[in-house]
């Protein structure tokens, strides 16, 4: 997909016929033809558009004038739309220094101090930073202000602003480290890396100040778990989060977006540590609120909650529901994230997996007709481990035994060094034991074999180890105990 099928596909279909009649406006000529490209572009047709349009000069020079218009027309388009509070501010700020460069000092107050009452409920720092210095710079036009009060609130907000920026630079800094990570480029102890970059922009995790602050901690809480695993080290973030939210009821809707990011990163760190009804009640608060303002964040996050419902529902043991759910997502995934339809075909190929419908995972893992390393690129090198490890098994329970060899020497090639520096060579052991139970899978079930996988593989407490990984686990467990693998799987996840 081109940057301008891109673009393309954000607009709603509504917004498309008003796109063409804001083109016809436009067009001085009769045969200009960026209307036809644009239709061509809507389906992402790229040997049609080139079929069409033989001229590749002159393709190019109409493409880059529609991503132009196309630019014009969204900034015009949103910036008419947008009743934010935000928005609202800063037309306040803006109409007090017209007041005050042309001497209407009391009206320029009035506004002046309509704008900080509402950047104030806000807990907008940058706009607040803006209100405060305008108010100094004309403070001496007013006998009745108090300076000292004024520079006290402006001290005060310089303080949080400077927090919330610090936090920002860690934030944005982290995302850095983590993008090196996942592209392979890098291998490094990320827990390290955020303690080095909390101390270096002095960040205290425990006075969060806004949606967005905590929105930025618990994503990057989220990728450290991710890397390593432990998702039982990051769920004191969920109470974080709560009593936060509890505290900011008010302003939860005026910040949407971060609130509905936090609310999915809760619910993943719970299904992750195998909470699985409390993560289902932060999915339907989740929803509730996608809901809001006209499901303006609807589309945004659907297939992400409908992911997490499906993973629930499947580990609470209601596979087939779990089956129904992505199935139903990916029939009507057109104009999807691609990594968002990875992450739902992996899901629904471990979900038939465990009930061994291997025909099914074949056909899904046909579908992933990449190379590793655009896998990687595109999803990170965790997913596209994930991904490898669910082909060797399923291949493992075809007793294709030369392709699993094969597949297993070109894993260990290539990840090897990258697991032993993120100390999980336990999955190098596990593919060690698939190996085994290949070469002679009726010592696979003795019980020397399991006295020695159990001092071999390294496993955490239950309250530890994270869901995904007892998943593989499950499958070891029930080959040695000669059992359903979607039954062990759920002994291991709920014990109780």
């Amino acid at each position: 997909m081109n940057s301008v099928s891109g673009i393309i596909n954000t607009l709603k279909s509504i917004e498309k016929e008003e796109f063409i009649a804001f083109l016809k406006k436009r067009n001085k000529r009769h045969d200009t033809r960026n209307i036809q490209l644009f239709n061509l572009l809507k389906t992402d047709d790229i040997k049609k558009e080139i079929t069409v349009y033989k001229n590749k000069p002159a393709l190019y020079a109409l493409r880059k004038r529609l991503y132009h218009n196309l630019i014009e027309f969204i900034a015009h388009k949103r910036f008419e739309n947008d009743t934010s509070e935000e928005r609202d501010i800063l037309k306040l700020i803006l109409v007090s220094r017209t007041f005050f460069e042309h001497s209407q000092y009391k009206s320029a107050f009035k506004t002046l101090g309509k704008a900080e009452t509402k950047a104030l409920k806000l807990e907008r720092f940058n706009l607040l930073n803006e209100i405060y210095h305008t108010h100094i710079q004309y403070a001496y036009l007013d006998s009745s202000i108090s300076f000292s009060e004024l520079v006290r609130k402006y001290e005060i907000n310089q303080r949080k602003f400077l927090q919330e920026e610090q936090l920002n630079l860690a934030y944005a800094s982290l995302r850095m480290e983590l993008a090196k990570i996942k592209d392979g480029t890098a291998v490094f102890d990320f827990e390290v890396a955020v303690n080095n970059t909390i101390a270096k922009f002095s960040i205290s995790l425990d006075e969060i100040l806004t949606f967005k602050s905590l929105y930025q901690i618990l994503f990057i809480a989220n990728e450290y778990a991710a890397l390593r695993n432990k998702y039982h080290e990051i769920e004191r973030f969920v109470g974080i989060s709560f009593r936060f939210i509890e505290r900011k009821t008010e302003l939860a809707e005026k910040h949407l977006f971060y609130h509905i990011n936090i609310l999915y990163f809760m619910a993943n760190m719970l299904f992750r540590n195998k909470k699985l009804a409390d993560s289902k009640a932060y999915l339907d608060k989740m929803e509730t609120e996608m809901e809001k303002q006209d499901k303006v964040y609807l589309k945004q996050f659907e297939n992400r909650l409908l992911l997490l419902r499906s993973l629930n529902e499947n580990y609470s043991g209601n596979s087939n529901t779990a089956i129904v759910i992505v199935a139903q997502v990916l029939n009507k995934v057109e104009d999807s994230d691609v990594s968002e339809i990875l992450d739902l075909q992996l899901s629904l190929a471990v979900f038939h997996f465990q009930q061994q419908e291997l025909k099914k995972v074949q056909q899904i893992i046909k579908t992933f007709s990449h190379s590793d390393a655009w896998y990687e690129k595109k999803q990170g090198t965790e997913w596209t481990i994930k991904k490898n490890l669910v082909e060797i098994l399923l291949h493992a329970e075809l007793d294709d035994t030369d392709y699993v060899i094969s597949r297993l020497t070109s894993f260990k090639r290539r990840y090897k060094k990258h697991l032993t520096e993120l100390n999980e060579e336990r999955v190098l052991i596990f593919l060690g034991l698939v190996e085994q139970f290949l070469y002679n899978p009726a010592y696979f079930a003795s019980g020397e074999f399991v006295s020695r996988a159990d001092s071999l593989f390294q496993w955490r407490s239950q309250q530890e180890e994270d869901l995904f990984v007892m998943s593989f686990y499950a499958w070891l467990k029930a080959k040695i105990e000669k059992r359903n693998v979607y039954e062990v799987t759920l002994e291991l996840v709920n014990p109780n």
